[in-house]
């Protein structure tokens, strides 16, 4: 190693053990300080894991996620400022071939995703390195903030759909044979989803991807994590398997089942990235994120065949 190289990773290693501290320190800072979203994630850790989890540990693991999200804000710099040519440095794409093999039919493919890893990371990373994309997304309500989250979302190529606009900007770029993201494992409306398992527990999931497999769309788990050196892996599983009979609505519900569970176990495999700050059992139990509700929730044991409480 010569003397300058032996500078530059000096530098690097100095610059990395610097903002690995700073991560460390605002995290614990906001943890200390968002009482609210404090309990969210201790709320969900403890229903989701029940007795798995000691109360120490769920602490940890609190704090750990904490920090990964301090990690991800600083990221979302990166995203909209630095040049393509870094970002596309900082991601690993697995299993392309499966998604290419579903575009081949010609009929656009639904990649479902996870609040997990860098998710925007690596969303932007695919189009820069392989293809446009299209992400469905929530307009924000502020203004300026739609507008940099749409900036933030097609800078690498890729488009974006409104949930607003639903399933008819959707199947507009199906048609066009592309990759459309949804996001799934975030609590839903009553109304615009369907009760599956997820931790033990039934949650509000949204159908859509489901009833696009039902119609012959390739539906693929397309998930992502944040390595230990820093770049984004976007793994791309091969399509969902669907199974085709005379009561549709019992197909959606197979399929939905089948995604919730892959996302779970994504999420068990490294839980510190996953969304725990998001009271994804809101609808139906809302008292695990009241104060005197988290102890009692736990015990809630669900019964064969999952129902509606409202």
């Amino acid at each position: 190693m010569t003397f300058k190289s032996k500078g530059l990773y000096l530098r690097h290693l100095i610059i990395e053990r610097c903002g690995d501290w700073l991560v460390r320190h605002l995290a614990a800072l906001w943890y200390r300080l968002d009482r609210r979203h404090r309990r969210i994630t201790l709320a969900n850790l403890e229903f989701a894991y029940g007795a798995g989890l000691s109360p120490a540990e769920r602490e940890r693991l609190a704090r750990l996620v904490f920090c990964h999200f301090v990690r991800l804000a600083w990221e979302m710099m990166e995203l909209l400022l630095a040049p393509p040519a870094f970002i596309r440095r900082k991601v690993i794409i697995l299993g392309e071939e499966h998604m290419e093999a579903a575009l081949a039919q010609g009929r656009g493919a639904v990649a479902i995703a996870a609040h997990a890893g860098n998710w925007e990371y690596t969303v932007m990373g695919y189009g820069l390195l392989v293809r446009p994309g299209v992400v469905v997304g929530r307009d924000l309500d502020q203004p300026w903030a739609a507008r940099l989250a749409r900036y933030l979302r097609e800078r690498g190529g890729n488009y974006m759909v409104s949930k607003q606009k639903g399933m008819k900007g959707i199947m507009g770029h199906l048609r066009a044979n592309r990759p459309v993201g949804i996001v799934i494992d975030q609590n839903t409306t009553t109304a615009g989803g369907l009760l599956v398992d997820f931790f033990g527990h039934p949650a509000r999931t949204t159908p859509v991807a489901a009833l696009l497999a039902r119609r012959g769309v390739p539906v693929l788990p397309t998930l992502s994590r944040r390595l230990a050196d820093g770049r984004h892996l976007m793994l791309i599983l091969p399509p969902l398997p669907l199974i085709k009979t005379a009561d549709a609505q019992a197909d959606i519900r197979r399929h939905l089942e089948l995604q919730s569970r892959v996302i779970e176990a994504w999420v068990r495999s490294c839980p510190e990235q996953w969304l725990w700050l998001h009271r994804r059992w809101k609808n139906q139990f809302p008292e695990i994120y009241e104060e005197s509700g988290q102890r009692s929730a736990v015990s809630f044991q669900p019964k064969p065949g999952i129902k509606d409480r409202n």
